[in-house]
């Protein structure tokens, strides 16, 4: 009878519905989403926020109608903070924002991300049987199996000695850690000593919390999972898949593997290694693919820039890169389908189809900067420091983009880090990136096995200790082989819907839009590094393209301007190919109505192209002219490739849009 007792709380424990009445007052959690103002992503956040709302007025009738929700989103409550999505840059506006001033009676600190299921009811439950007034920091457990470039490689004698939470899985806090953080921040000893740049979010926070062993460790509850489980309080949400049969882009408007061009950034001495482990995998599945090299090598083939090779950085080779390809896409008939350039390393390993199904949920014909987000000097005085995308995982930028950086972007010098650069660049226009855990810069053995996505995982970076031919077979060749099939038979079609009715299908099934608003930011921070250092954004800079930029969606909303380019037919039989470069004198704003050259015509010669009814086109306006490479062949500015491509860099009047190097 005696057992029998002592068991009895454990089997209602098994037994506990996922409805029970908790007993921790709903109104003592306080909630906090890592959100993007992104409009994708912002639609899902609002969705997990309606959701946790809803659960919560249902488990607390007695709640007043006109008491604001316990659910905050970083991209809304923190707006102006480039450092919302790292946790520690923003532990005391948190204080402030959430746990002081708007829910004083607030005992628990809930964070996950937008992609996380929430459970109100069972949270409540479990964390009743925590004692609130102690400092207390829970969650679901990662740990390293190998020191690991991303983490610094912290603990590489013991990896899996520390533990981290999985963020989408969410992290319990209670309201004595906040503080207790908050203080240690104020007097500089919370502060992450590896390094100035924030990679992992999860991993760095429960450094400052862990406090080099003098602070606490994550303590794991069961109830924050993995996967989804009826006990599970919280877990990542579930990705609904398509079936074999059905299309395999996530909105009404997809993105095909044909509108991407993939630029490949190489050098000579890569050329036998790297670059067929390239050809072995993934290139064979696209179709808009330039190698860029610092030598010309016709066998690949590469188009040579007139760039050297760089160990420390390529900031003047990148933007030489994005000018050519701009020029491609602008001159070429062939390639006016193209909405995307997907930026690449020669040892990046990546899904061309995955990444066709991740940029479907977004507009191309907005500017729109995307990949894997790394933080510098985030912890700065006044919220200085910046986001960027991280080069090796590949940096997507949509055509709509191109003009506007070609105006107004410089390198400090050759050999700046170039995705560093490009990020300071694109936030003078008012443009931050938008991150997604499915680029990955380091190799798959490299990251918690929980982190990993096994269907749409986009990309890895890295041959370094690794067969790239068995990587890409494990993670990316089954998809991109079924794709390519598909594409083949043409067995699939997508549906016509009203406008206003999207998002990803394989997300969370958000079907409006969110409209944004403008919302700025700028830093002031003395201390931080003046080639890295971003500048006010230039409200005079004119997108050529007229696209409506992804901008901070701020608790109201503006109409936004929906304007597209029209798309035209997409020549297959592209693939490798690389048009005549042409010079261009004057300014670099570009003439949109200049007719396409025809590279393909083997008729033309070095005259004047020809449209479908036999007559040439009107000339170009005297300030734009265009020359083919044939009259440029005494010039010894660049290398060419075996198609004879040459660009010659024009000097350009200075303009105030330019970004200086004491501007960076």
């Amino acid at each position: 009878m005696y057992r029998v007792a002592l068991l009895l709380p454990v089997l209602l424990l098994l037994q506990l519905p996922s409805s029970v009445a908790p007993a921790l007052a709903v109104h003592e959690l306080s909630f906090l989403v890592l959100s993007q103002p992104a409009r994708f992503n912002a639609a899902r956040a609002q969705q997990l926020k309606r959701s946790i709302a809803e659960q919560i007025r249902e488990l607390d009738q007695e709640i007043a109608p006109t008491r604001p929700d316990s659910v905050f989103l970083t991209h809304e409550l923190f707006p102006e903070q480039e450092g919302a999505w790292a946790i520690t840059p923003i532990l005391g506006h948190i204080r402030t924002a959430i746990l002081k001033s708007t829910h004083r009676t607030a005992r628990w600190l809930i964070v996950c991300e937008e992609q996380s299921h929430v459970n109100v009811s069972l949270l409540a439950h479990h964390l009743a049987n925590e004692d609130y007034r102690e400092k207390l920091f829970l969650g679901y457990p990662l740990y390293d199996r190998e020191a690991t470039i991303i983490h610094h490689f912290a603990f590489f004698k013991n990896p899996s000695s520390f533990l981290y939470p999985y963020l989408r899985a969410g992290i319990a806090l209670t309201a004595p850690l906040v503080d207790h953080l908050v203080q240690l921040l104020a007097d500089g000893a919370a502060r992450p000593a590896l390094s100035d740049f924030f990679i992992d979010a999860a991993h760095e926070f429960a450094l400052a919390v862990w406090q080099h062993g003098q602070g606490l460790p994550l303590q794991p509850r069961r109830y924050f999972c993995a996967k989804a489980l009826p006990t599970c309080a919280i877990h990542p949400g579930s990705v609904a898949r398509v079936e074999k049969d059905e299309q395999l882009s996530c909105t009404d408007n997809p993105t095909d593997v044909d509108q991407i061009m993939f630029a490949v950034k190489t050098c000579g001495k890569y050329h036998k290694d790297r670059v067929p482990a390239l050809k072995n995998t993934w290139t064979k599945y696209v179709q808009h693919l330039r190698y860029f090299s610092d030598v010309d090598d016709p066998s690949i083939p590469t188009v040579a820039t007139s760039v050297p090779n760089y160990s420390a950085g390529h900031c003047a080779k990148t933007l030489e890169i994005l000018q050519l390809i701009g020029d491609e896409i602008r001159y070429n008939g062939s390639l006016q389908a193209i909405r995307w350039v997907m930026l690449v390393d020669d040892d990046t390993i990546l899904s061309s189809s995955s990444l066709a199904r991740f940029l479907s949920c977004y507009d191309p014909s907005r500017d729109l900067y995307l990949g894997e987000r790394y933080g510098y000097h985030l912890m700065g005085p006044a919220g200085g420091g910046y986001n960027y995308v991280t080069g090796g995982g590949g940096i997507v930028l949509s055509v709509a983009i191109l003009d506007a950086l070609q105006q107004t972007c410089e390198c400090p010098s050759a050999s700046s880090p170039d995705d560093m650069i490009l990020a300071a660049c694109l936030q003078r226009l008012g443009i931050r990136p938008i991150h997604s855990s499915l680029f990955h810069q380091a190799r798959p053995s490299d990251y918690a096995p929980e982190l990993l996505d096994r269907q749409d995982t986009v990309s890895f970076h890295k041959h370094w200790q690794i067969d790239p031919q068995q990587v890409y077979n494990r993670w990316f060749r089954q998809q991109d082989e079924r794709y390519s099939q598909l594409q083949a038979r043409s067995t699939y079609s997508y549906p016509t819907v009203a406008p206003n009715e999207d998002i990803c299908k394989h997300s969370n099934s958000v079907h409006k839009s969110v409209e944004s608003e403008p919302n700025l930011c700028r830093h002031k921070d003395h201390h931080l590094d003046p080639y890295l250092r971003p500048t006010r954004p230039n409200a005079s800079v004119r997108n050529e393209n007229n696209s409506v930029r992804e901008q901070r969606i701020g608790p109201t909303t503006t109409n936004e301007d929906e304007n597209k380019r029209s798309p035209q037919q997409s020549n297959h039989n592209d693939r490798h190919q690389h048009p005549e470069r042409v010079l261009r004198f004057g300014t670099k704003a570009t003439n949109r109505n200049v007719p396409p050259m025809d590279t393909h015509n083997p008729t033309s010669g070095g005259g004047p192209a020809v449209d479908s009814t036999g007559q040439p086109p009107p000339p170009p306006p005297p300030t734009q002219q265009h020359i083919p490479r044939k009259h440029l062949c005494e010039s010894n500015e660049l290398q060419s490739n075996g198609n004879g491509l040459l660009l010659r860099r024009q000097n350009l009047q200075e303009s105030t849009n330019i970004i200086k190097h004491t501007d960076l």
